[in-house]
């Protein structure tokens, strides 16, 4: 039973878990290049994660839930370590961290109240996230001195990521209301 809780898919997964405090360290000390070696690690590590389940048809519930948590994780702690440094700005780190917040709350709600419902992300969602991990890496690149990324640049992937996540964040509302408010009725 252990080899199929603890497959090689769930085993990259949760070394995904593991690049977190070190992500955060590095950070906070302001070791930018470091940084973004573990991002670029943990990126790789999440394709691969799905890959090999997939390949080695070895996708387990555990998977299923530990991977998303896995990207929650890190990239809640990278926003506030990064606005810690100053690096992306704290209006939008709350932004972000309140709608997961929000999407994770109303999905456990759910879940308590209406028995389990898978909670798939939305194309907008999945534009979020996407501009959300875009602005994380532009942020470290920056403050690692990357050739070619720009303060410019930072700073239109924050608004970027800022408009699309309050935009997801208001969808994901409308979509919950038309899912599941006619059962209150």
């Amino acid at each position: 039973m252990t080899s199929r809780i603890l497959t090689p898919a769930n085993q990259i997964t949760i070394l995904r878990l593991a690049f977190v405090p070190f992500f955060a360290i590095l950070v906070v000390d302001q070791r930018y290049r470091g940084a973004l070696v573990v991002l670029a690690a943990a990126a790789l590590s999440d394709m691969t994660d799905g890959i090999v389940a997939r390949l080695l048809k070895q996708e387990t519930p555990l998977g299923v839930a530990l991977d998303p948590i896995a990207d929650k994780l890190l990239m809640t702690t990278a926003y506030l370590a990064l606005a810690f440094r100053q690096a992306i700005p704290w209006w939008l780190t709350i932004i972000v961290i309140s709608r997961d917040a929000a999407i994770i709350i109303t999905a456990l709600l759910i879940s308590l109240v209406a028995g389990y419902r898978p909670f798939y992300p939305t194309a907008l969602g999945k534009a979020s996230t996407v501009a959300q991990v875009l602005t994380v890496f532009a942020a470290v690149s920056f403050q690692a001195h990357v050739p070619f990324v720009m303060g410019g640049m930072v700073r239109v992937l924050a608004y970027l990521a800022a408009v699309l996540t309050v935009a997801s964040g208001i969808h994901y509302g409308v979509v919950v209301r038309k899912r599941y408010g006619q059962h209150a009725e």
